[in-house]
């Protein structure tokens, strides 16, 4: 896919010093489209870094650029025509899966009503041949008179929750938990005893009522029984959960699938050993540790020992296919996608605690910095989210620009984004880009595209890093 030029011709500033660039790649879901415009522009300028750093989404656009040669058209077809359900963001699969879980438990519930709940087969009919149809309709008034009791119940609770809630906590005194469920058995084996006693009679009684009551009781006890039986009680409300039981929305099957083939249609020789250097970076779920994985063999000691003080750890990569589960795991955002394995751990994404890990680019003593960046570095604009998405969008929007200012705010001497040229380029949208991180769509990702190549050229020729050349002069090579 061809990538527009510049409107004036440019090329790497003769005079530019540096010879050991890292690129930095922040998190951000689908804001991830913009990053490919900022690697069309290095490709245009035949930049190429010694050194990718990659987060979440980040970590997923170096692992294909790096595998197509640093050619960004692969993944730019990615996003240029994937959407939610082909990148694993199933909205669709995911109703559809809890309409078709909550049809199935109401049919089974009404099953089970029909057979405990009917007066057809309540004991007088079986036993004696006692019908009454007085007490038939009887019970059938009394039962829709409990199911609307139920009804204003519900809405009263909803309503007045908060309060409820308080009052519980003031004067709720249930004692140990081995007291409550005792309690709670013997609420339940009244519950049920009546209710065998009067269908086996006959009498007039909300049937089906009463048996759903039995059955939720029941329930409750059984989940919070302390052995493995409450336990597997308890997860099998977590277990309906699509793909991942219990663990997140989605499963990675979705990205994995992506990386493979994009893996498989590269060089996959690129990913790992020498040449330009690649760190993808996750949280450990079992140390709580931001782990770098790193694609080079060989151990450097004062790397590992700078990320060492600063909470973190280093795994050498061993081959493509951990690379592909690096960078899944690297994208897995908790609560959205389930953690991912590497060697038997599991990781997620650390966007929350490191999306733009400057200090690890520095720490392998590259000379200079190109961070990208996928929210403002601007003091973000006092707002007011309309809905739980929006106000996602607006608490990642802050995460990172705390980051980054706590990671500029420990550069060392030297480092800094002022000067001619700048050790540290950053190229930023300049202002909260228009969707949001889950909001994956074909047409809005080519506009973040067109938007990190504009932004892009911008910010190096504001950093110094690029100069205006003549048009019929070709971008001169630059290495890394």
């Amino acid at each position: 896919m061809s990538v527009p030029e510049p409107p004036r011709g440019f090329r790497v500033a003769a005079s530019l010093p540096y010879r050991r660039i890292a690129l930095v790649l922040s998190g951000g879901g689908a804001l991830g489209a913009y990053e490919i415009g900022v690697l069309r522009v290095l490709e245009t300028l035949r930049l190429v870094p010694s050194l990718v750093v990659g987060v979440s989404i980040g970590a997923v656009n170096a692992v294909a650029w790096l595998v197509a040669g640093r050619d960004a058209g692969p993944i730019e077809h990615v996003w240029r025509t994937a959407r939610g359900e082909t990148l694993g963001v199933q909205w669709v699969s995911l109703a559809l899966r809890i309409a078709g879980t909550f049809i199935a438990m109401m049919a089974l519930l009404e099953a089970v009503l029909t057979l405990l709940g009917s007066d057809e087969f309540s004991g007088a009919r079986w036993f004696w041949r006692h019908q009454n149809p007085e007490w038939d309709l009887l019970s059938t008034q009394l039962d829709a008179l409990c199911w609307f009791g139920a009804t204003v119940f519900g809405g009263l609770a909803v309503f007045f929750a908060r309060r409820i809630a308080a009052w519980l906590d003031r004067h709720a005194n249930v004692g140990p938990p081995e007291k409550a469920r005792k309690r709670l058995l013997l609420v339940t084996s009244t519950a049920a005893a009546v209710h065998m006693i009067v269908g086996f009679m006959g009498w007039p009684w909300p049937h089906r009522f009463s048996a759903a009551v039995v059955i939720l009781l029941a329930v409750v006890w059984t989940a919070s029984a302390p052995g493995s039986v409450g336990r597997w009680s308890r997860n099998l409300a977590l277990g309906l959960m699509p793909e991942t039981g219990g663990r997140g929305l989605w499963s990675g099957r979705a990205r994995r699938h992506i990386l493979e083939n994009l893996v498989a249609a590269g060089d996959a020789g690129k990913l790992v050993g020498t040449g330009t250097g690649l760190v993808v970076s996750a949280l450990a779920v079992d140390r709580g540790v931001v782990t770098h994985f790193v694609s080079w063999p060989e151990v450097d000691e004062g790397f590992e020992r700078r990320i060492h003080d600063e909470l973190g750890e280093v795994l050498h990569l061993k081959d493509a296919t951990e690379v592909i589960s690096a960078a899944l795991a690297s994208s897995a955002i908790p609560g959205i996608f389930q953690p991912e394995s590497v060697r038997g751990r599991e990781f997620v994404d650390a966007g929350g605690f490191t999306n733009q890990p400057l200090h690890v680019a520095i720490a392998r003593d590259v000379d200079a910095a190109l961070v990208v960046l996928l929210s403002p570095s601007q003091p973000p604009a006092v707002s007011s989210p309309p809905d739980v998405v929006a106000l996602g969008s607006r608490l990642l929007e802050l995460a990172n620009w705390r980051d980054l200012q706590t990671e500029l705010r420990h550069l060392p001497p030297g480092w800094s984004r002022e000067g001619s040229p700048a050790r540290v380029c950053v190229v930023e949208p300049p202002a909260p880009l228009p969707t949001s991180p889950l909001q994956f769509d074909p047409e809005r990702a080519a506009e973040l595209i067109d938007a990190g190549r504009r932004d892009a050229w911008a910010a190096l020729e504001r950093a110094g890093w690029i100069e205006a050349v003549p048009d019929a002069l070709e971008p001169a090579p630059r290495a890394g």
